[in-house]
């Protein structure tokens, strides 16, 4: 089987090391590369066309961004190859529309790599699946934010030196704004819940929080709660619709989602036969998603069903009840939700509708969930 790789960076590389070593009857004949100064070798091109043309049999997506990979990818599909992503972000925004160009032409699009990296996540939920209802899940889905959380929990140091350690470490990226704003889970839990539930959800209508203005007092609550804070995504199946919420949570120090240390991802999925599986691995990096993308390409060449369906309709539901804590400028503007004063600028709510808060929650502010 001959493989094309777009793109030769840190997870195209990984692949490229991988495949080259393997032994398997599968072969890299094409590399798209971004100018003529990134050619090596001679299976390197800056010619999209000359990739798409020739007999290369999977066409694997590893440039990142949105616009250039979802044209590449249309036009993969429509030269009828199959096409294997780590692409969350052009998979989510695109979803429907890709899905549904895989299947018109009769060829398989993949993208184990783009959630949970190397766990393997939707490998897992395609197992689970074929003999059980899944209801609902939930996980830490970002390893960078989950870096920075246990760093300011275990060293006591401020966001900004966990999030600068998090880069010198190549967890995260110098525009961190996907990681930290709670972007990137958001693009997580939607392809998650789409394969869970052989739908297509509106991406743009999915509540979502990021921890990009976590301070150490907010730590210093979780600490006094017997607590950790962590970002958190999770998606429950009621009836015919779906509630899907990305927050920060304070979890009690009980929780085995509590525990996980670095830069790990978590995933647990609860149906009704199997009950509760958990799932914890290496998110992100070169190797956990070059490994997922490698995957992938075997399964096609087993001939496996990949791709998946969208053969349901749900609306989502984005009214959540809870308990919050926020910390903002503008406490005094929700004394109708507060249940607890902690101090000038930090409050705890009432059990309240999420929807009701969202007028007073602006670019300053923390908020997350109390699931203690």
């Amino acid at each position: 089987m001959k493989i094309a790789l777009l793109g030769c960076g840190v997870v195209g590389s990984g692949v490229k090391e991988i495949l080259d070593a393997s032994e398997q009857n599968v072969k890299i004949t094409k590399i798209l590369v971004k100018d003529k100064n990134e050619i090596r070798e001679a299976r390197m091109t800056t010619n999209i066309q000359e990739i798409l043309n020739s007999d290369v049999d999977v066409i694997v997506e590893c440039i990142g961004g949105i616009d250039i990979p979802f044209q590449y990818i249309r036009q993969a599909l429509q030269h009828k190859k199959h096409v294997v992503s780590s692409n969350k972000k052009v998979l989510a925004t695109h979803y429907k529309e890709l899905v549904n160009m895989a299947k018109k032409n009769g060829v398989i699009l993949a993208f184990e790599a783009s959630v949970g990296g190397g766990i393997p996540w939707l490998e897992n939920i395609r197992h689970i699946k074929r003999i059980d209802h899944i209801s609902t899940f939930e996980g830490i889905f970002n390893g960078t934010t989950n870096y920075i959380l246990d760093k300011m929990t275990s060293k006591g140091v401020d966001f900004q030196i966990a999030l600068q350690e998090a880069q010198n470490l190549g967890y995260a990226e110098s525009n961190p704004i996907d990681d930290i704003d709670g972007h990137d889970v958001k693009y997580k839990c939607c392809l998650t819940a789409n394969v869970i539930w052989d739908t297509s959800l509106p991406l743009e209508e999915i509540l979502f929080f990021g921890i990009r203005n976590t301070k150490k007092k907010d730590i210093i609550y979780a600490t006094q709660k017997n607590a950790v804070l962590k970002l958190t995504g999770r998606a429950v199946k009621v009836d015919k619709r779906i509630q899907i919420l990305v927050i920060p949570a304070f979890l009690s120090s009980q929780e085995n989602m509590a525990h996980l240390p670095k830069n790990l991802n978590y995933g647990k999925i609860k149906s009704e036969y199997l009950g509760e599986s958990c799932y914890i691995g290496q998110g992100a990096g070169k190797y956990p998603t070059a490994h997922a993308v490698v995957q992938d390409i075997l399964s096609i060449l087993e001939k496996r069903k990949l791709s998946p369906e969208i053969s349901k309709e749900f609306s989502i539901e984005r009214d959540y009840v809870s308990h919050f804590y926020i910390r903002s400028q503008r406490v005094s503007s929700l004394q109708n939700f507060v249940s607890d004063i902690l101090d000038e600028e930090t409050v705890l709510t009432k059990n309240v509708n999420l929807l009701e808060l969202l007028p007073y929650i602006d670019k300053d502010t923390f908020i997350a969930e109390i699931r203690l």
